[in-house]
């Protein structure tokens, strides 16, 4: 009826009844709604919204491409009408059609509701509201009662709008202002002025995109016509050059196919427009990497049909995605040739990732191992602790942990591991995954054993060859108790043989042999535990306790040497986690040393002092004594295996020493003292596991 309208259309329409309404703004909004464009319709008598979604149908009301309005709460305010209020809603509903990706806003608004009193204000209203239509991307239509206005009033309507539309008789008509048919000057200048400013937008555009924008023939050749400074910069052509040359004259050789196949599809109607990544020769004849998407421009009856390519340079992505690839390569090799077992693991502990070194340790597939926890694999008395770690790992309380555990393989078997995890975080902190490395370690584990056993069965040698050095001390040990025995009961039988028994006197003499007996099963006790080839056995031990029982079995050993022995035990030590029995060894050893040193003093008293006291989370012990002394350049050698200054020793005591010291995480070692002789020192962690 009013044909194709461009944008900032601004017209009326005159109706009689409701009827004249809908024929008139059904087809305006269905129209509006097929070109994707958002609807307002401000509505009011004698049309309800019920009427309107009727006519519209539901499907399309329901769509959330229109809006429905009543009048009087859009264009009044405190039943006044407020020009401002309502021209700056119109702006804020284009606004935010425009943002959700409408190609604009189809508005029409019912005038019933319009007391005469306001009409000039509204008319006011309307012009300005069509001034400020231009370029904007909206259509307006204003419908009007015209039994509710007189003459005077519908021309002052009708001159504020492009044109009128009314039904005359059954039919409709469309009035347009003189001014509007016969173009005048001014039109013709503002008509001129908004084509220029077009073209300068679209040249500002053309020229001060970041990307190259092409334009080329239409046909075969694909000559350049135009080409922008963007374009121009990454080929190093100037625009006189590139009119010269052809799409296919920069294309690299091996790209060429592709690139005409394509723009021979796009000529012959096969396609609509098509992108491609492709390399380009420059000017100075080296390479670079484009990305293009191309679509035909068709022909106007002013110009022929043309390319139109968007080009953007890849060359730097292209080189980094071509080192990350390299990368990637490099890493899958080193992955998967590694020496040692690596697996990338998901938060669940699953591997999702597992090279070839792996699988052949666990005896599992890749796949096998995607479906597993590596819990699952875990010997279970180690699958606690590794959890433990793990779980700490994903919190955040550790970067990365290392532990020695035993795996269980697919075949049954035990194999040792020596396993280190790191965890790989994201930008924000969140755990990614973790790699873990495994380096097979069952044969060196095996050779500890052996070792072990083989230090052991040398300590245990060490320990009765010491027995034998202290047969002396020990047979006095034992003969003393033995001795008061006998006495014992020797009176007790006098007593008893007597006329009259002395009772009392065989009880107290029994007592004493109760005792001596005890006294001497304590004594062979010991020396039965120093003999005995047993595991070592790890206990809570008070450190003085150790001292006490070894003063005991090398006392007569001290006074046959004329030794003194003094101690100096500090008090309410903390308890350490260790072997009796060879923690007495090292300390009769250090004893027996200490002793030997002071053999050869004759001008000076032989003391030999036994200290502890408690350091930190250490609790040390001290053997110092006034001999010798030992040569400088022989401390680093002392505790080396068969190294002795003894002209009968063997140069293992200190060696093995050393060993059990180390193996209870602790440090022995040697310095001059002040005066003469050595002090003899090792320091053993407390128990604070065992502290309630």
């Amino acid at each position: 009826m009013v044909g194709h309208r461009p944008w900032g259309t601004h017209f009326c329409h005159f109706y009689e009844t409701a009827d004249d309404l809908l024929d008139t703004l059904v087809p305006y909004f269905r129209a509006g709604l097929e070109s994707r464009e958002f609807c307002v319709w401000v509505i009011a008598d004698p049309l309800t919204e019920a009427d309107a979604r009727r006519a519209l149908g539901h499907s399309v009301t329901s769509s959330g491409d229109i809006e429905i309005l009543p009048a009087r709460e859009w264009y009044l305010e405190d039943a006044t009408f407020n020009p401002k209020r309502v021209m700056d809603g119109w702006n804020d509903k284009l606004v935010a059609a425009l943002g959700r990706g409408y190609e604009g806003l189809r508005v029409a608004g019912q005038i019933s509701w319009l007391p005469a009193t306001q009409l000039k204000a509204f008319c006011d209203y309307e012009k300005a509201l069509g001034e400020s239509l231009t370029d904007q991307p909206m259509t307006l239509l204003c419908a009007y009662d015209v039994g509710a206005r007189g003459v005077a009033e519908i021309l002052d309507v009708a001159r504020m709008h492009h044109f009128s539309l009314a039904r005359r008789q059954g039919q409709w008509e469309v009035f347009e202002p003189p001014e509007l048919v016969r173009p005048n000057e001014k039109t013709r200048r503002r008509d001129e002025e908004q084509l220029r400013k077009s073209e300068e937008r679209w040249r500002a555009v053309f020229e001060n995109s970041a990307v190259g924008l092409v334009l080329q023939s239409g046909d075969r050749s694909g000559r350049f016509l135009a080409a922008n400074a963007a374009y121009q910069r990454m080929l190093g052509y100037s625009a006189e050059e590139l009119r010269t040359l052809t799409f296919m004259d920069i294309t690299y050789e091996e790209d060429r196919e592709a690139n005409r196949r394509l723009a021979t599809e796009l000529l012959e109607g096969k396609r609509q427009s098509f992108e491609l990544i492709k390399r380009n020769r420059r000017k100075d004849g080296t390479l670079m990497w484009v990305s293009i998407h191309v679509s035909l421009i068709p022909g106007t009856g002013s110009n022929d049909q043309m390319f139109m390519s968007i080009v953007d340079d890849i060359t730097e992505r292209k080189r980094a995605e071509e080192a990350l690839s390299r990368s990637e390569r490099q890493f899958r090799a080193l992955f998967e040739e590694a020496a040692v077992g690596i697996a990338l693991v998901d938060s669940a502990g699953r591997p999702f990732e597992s090279n070839r070194k792996l699988q052949e340790i666990l005896g599992y597939s890749a796949h096998e191992l995607r479906g597993m926890p590596f819990t699952a694999f875990t010997d279970p008395e180690d699958a606690t602790a590794d959890w433990s770690l793990f779980s700490d790992l994903l919190s955040g309380k550790r970067d990365h942990y290392h532990i020695e555990k035993r795996y269980r393989r697919k075949d049954g078997a035990l194999v040792w591991g020596d396993v280190t995890v790191y965890i790989v975080r994201d930008d924000r902190g969140q755990p990614m995954f973790s790699i873990g490395m495994v380096q097979e370690i069952t044969d060196r584990k095996r050779a500890e054993e052996a070792l072990q056993k083989a230090q052991a069965d040398l300590a245990h040698v060490a320990r009765v060859s010491t027995l034998g050095e202290l047969a002396a001390s020990i047979a006095h040990e034992i003969n003393q108790p033995l001795a008061a025995i006998v006495a014992d009961a020797t009176a007790c039988l006098n007593w008893l043989a007597a006329d009259h028994p002395d009772i009392d006197g065989v009880r107290e003499a029994l007592a004493g042999v109760a005792t001596d007996g005890h006294r001497a099963a304590e004594v062979i006790r010991r020396i039965r535990a120093l003999s005995r080839r047993t595991a070592p056995q790890r206990e809570r031990l008070d450190i003085n306790d150790v001292i006490r029982e070894v003063v005991l079995l090398v006392r007569n050993e001290v006074l046959g040497h004329r030794v003194s022995l003094r101690t100096d035990l500090a008090s309410a030590l903390p308890a350490v986690l260790g072997d009796r029995v060879q923690l007495q060894q090292v300390m009769i050893n250090l004893v027996i040393n200490g002793m030997e040193a002071m053999a050869p003093v004759t001008d000076r008293p032989r003391e030999l002092l036994i200290r502890s006291q408690h350091e930190a989370d250490q609790v040390l012990l001290a053997v110092q004594d006034s001999g010798t002394g030992i040569d400088p350049d022989n401390l680093d050698r002392m505790f080396d295996a068969f190294f002795t200054t003894k002209p009968s020793g063997m140069g293992m005591g200190l060696s093995i020493s050393r060993s059990i010291i180390e193996a209870h995480a602790g440090r022995l070692w040697a310095s001059p003292n002040a005066g003469p002789g050595t002090t003899f020192q090792f320091s053993l962690p407390t128990d604070s596991k065992g502290e309630s």
